[in-house]
């Protein structure tokens, strides 16, 4: 890789006349050496008042006074010395020529020079601490766009049940934790698994969880749209035969007998989410192991979708206590027009820095797989999904589509970001048609304004949102859900689904993330599926769809930076960014694709400080 050399080269033979002229005239030459023209901003400074200084000194005087200045020019420029040097590795820089480096120097939280050994030995001082990278590659720290920083906080203590293969062994770790709790006391699962690990592939169901569980209600999330519970939970939250389904939801029934089976869907799940017990008193502490957590992925920045008014404090008290070590970008959730005005309010109050920002609102405007807004039936899933007709939920405010539009306007009137969940394309349809609303009267290119998850948008939904700035993040949901994806949707739909390719080729700015812990918080699973398609059951959805690495990991880093307006601070590795990296086991451009999701991190650093190291 070639980097700019600065040579002092005079354009002509210098004489005692011209030598007031001579520093003037010197001139960057390229070579195979570096120094960075980024590293050398005071050189135009000392330049432009040359003239100045020429009109009120002698020639001697002026001759003098360039050469002292060009002294103090080089050692602020070539050996201000670094707090931290990373060198001897692969440093894919992520800026707009996608330059290699292999140094970094770091000074303040931010780095100083970008670079070759020969070029970052200037900025190495006594107190310098250098690392050896040893031939490893370095990338821009990574950033999520879509993680439930908080669910994933809560999921720390629950029963963690990624790891079972069968009903059975869900029982057993159900059991187990039956076992030393109270009986009345509320069993509760991790969010982060999937029925389609299951021999059965399918969840369990209330009288499957009240063999291990008669007196102690059993909570079992997946992810944010499904629930099992058992009878005693059902009990409690007075869901019978004769319980309605809520707007928006489905308490999925015995075909035989009517009688609830334990699984509820989207927000019939609130029936129940009600009246859990409050979050342990030591959620904060929680979330800084979560935080911790993923660092040790590279991560060093989320959005966290949606979140309420004792969520907003609970971050805020953790920043206070200088605690958090991913920078978050908050939305606050809103259903309704009064709610977008409760958020507006809530976020105005706030100070943003580098670590925590509040952003915008968030809107959940149909399900997940099993409840995505569709123009087309879904298909039959016995003993689950029994209604031929049931084309999934959509969740439009009292008002429908013009309160939503409303509701955006306000967003748009403050200068805020608004994120919208979809699935469905007829959802994504709605989404559209409504951005589209606003931009007419107030552009809303500036204000990034995004769709979440974005599953199964058409052609004509992609153009307009080329058009007019529209946004997307999304995720690798196919790797766990892709097993519902066919069986709710039958496998053209499945494969079509999470369309990257499409979404990029039509000129949509893209930003990638997992939704984690719906699917797991890994970076590396997800750019693992968005290059080769597959799924964790051993297939492939939609290969056509597959995106190439250097993408991925653009998703990840500039991408990401750019739909939250953080781009001149974050998402590549350039002076006078944030210096946020991470170190990795292997260099995720060149190994095969299938190989990607075994990438470990090694060493991540936020704002120049290790917050993980292996």
């Amino acid at each position: 890789m070639r980097f700019m050399r600065l040579r002092l080269v005079p354009r002509t033979r210098s004489s005692h006349g011209r030598a007031a002229r001579a520093f003037a005239n010197f001139e960057f030459k390229s070579g195979t050496r570096n120094h960075d023209v980024a590293s050398v901003p005071l050189i135009p400074k000392f330049a432009s008042r040359l003239p100045r200084a020429r009109a009120n000194f002698g020639i001697g005087t002026l001759a003098s006074l360039v050469a002292l200045c060009f002294c103090a020019l080089s050692a602020a420029a070539f050996a201000q010395p670094a707090d931290l040097v990373l060198r001897g590795g692969k440093v894919i820089t992520v800026d707009k020529d996608w330059r290699i480096a292999q140094a970094v120097a770091v000074k303040d939280g931010r780095f100083l020079a970008v670079g070759d050994a020969a070029a970052i030995a200037a900025h190495i001082g006594p107190q310098t601490q250098v690392i050896e990278l040893a031939g490893r590659t370095v990338v821009p720290g990574l950033i999520d766009s879509h993680l439930h920083q908080l669910f994933a906080a809560l999921n720390g203590p629950a029963v963690q049940l990624l790891g079972a293969r069968s009903v059975a062994e869900v029982q057993a770790l159900i059991g187990e934790r039956v076992a030393r709790t109270p009986p009345g006391q509320w069993v509760t699962a991790s969010s982060g698994w999937h029925e389609s690990i299951l021999q059965e592939g399918r969840m369990p169901t209330r009288f499957e969880l009240d063999q291990v569980s008669p007196d102690n209600p059993v909570f079992i999330p997946r992810g944010g749209h499904v629930v099992t519970v058992n009878s005693k939970a059902l009990e409690l939250a007075g869901i019978t035969r004769d319980t309605p389904n809520p707007d928006g939801g489905v308490i999925v029934r015995g075909e035989a007998n009517g009688q609830p089976t334990g699984v509820l869907l989207e927000t019939a799940a609130n029936l129940v989410r009600k009246i859990l017990p409050p979050p342990p008193a030591n959620m904060a502490e929680l979330l800084k192991i979560a935080m911790r957590e993923l660092n040790s992925y590279g991560i060093v920045g989320v959005v966290e979708p949606g979140i309420d008014e004792r969520q907003i404090a609970l971050y805020r008290a953790v920043h206070d206590a200088d605690a958090m070590t991913v920078r978050t970008d908050v939305l606050y959730r809103a259903l309704r027009k009064v709610d977008v005005e409760k958020g507006i309010a809530l976020i105005k109050a706030q100070n943003n820095d580098d670590m925590l920002r509040f952003v915008g609102i968030k809107f959940p405007l149909d399900g997940g797989v099993e409840g995505g807004r569709m123009t087309w039936p879904y298909r039959i899933v016995p003993g689950e999904q029994t209604d031929a007709s049931y084309r999934g939920v959509l969740l439009l405010p009292p008002g429908g589509e013009d309160e939503y539009v409303a509701a955006l306007k306000l967003i748009a009137d403050v200068g805020l970001q608004a994120q919208t969940h979809a699935v469905g394309n007829e959802t994504i349809d709605v989404i559209v048609r409504s951005y589209q609303r606003v931009d007419r009267e107030k552009p809303i290119r500036d204000l990034n304004w995004t769709i979440m998850h974005l599953f199964h948008p058409s052609e004509a939904a992609l153009k307009t949102m080329a058009e007019i700035g529209i946004t997307a993040t999304m995720q690798d949901h196919p790797v766990l859900l892709g097993h519902n994806q066919r069986r709710w949707w039958g496998y053209e739909h499945a494969a079509y689904a999470i369309p990257i390719r499409k979404a990029i080729d039509a000129g949509v700015l893209v930003g990638g993330g997992t939704d984690g812990p719906v699917v797991p918080v890994d970076p590396f699973l997800s750019m693992w599926w968005m290059t080769t398609r597959q799924v964790l059951k051993g297939y492939v959805l939609g290969k056509e769809h597959a995106i190439t690495a250097k993408e991925a990991l653009a998703l990840y880093t500039i991408n990401n930076a750019r739909i939250q307006g953080v781009d001149k601070d974050r998402g590549s590795i350039e002076v006078g960014k944030l210096a946020d990296l991470a170190v990795l086991s292997q260099d995720i451009l060149s190994v095969p694709l299938d190989a990607i999701r075994e990438t470990k991190v090694h060493l991540t650093l936020l704002g120049g400080k290790v917050v993980y190291r292996n």
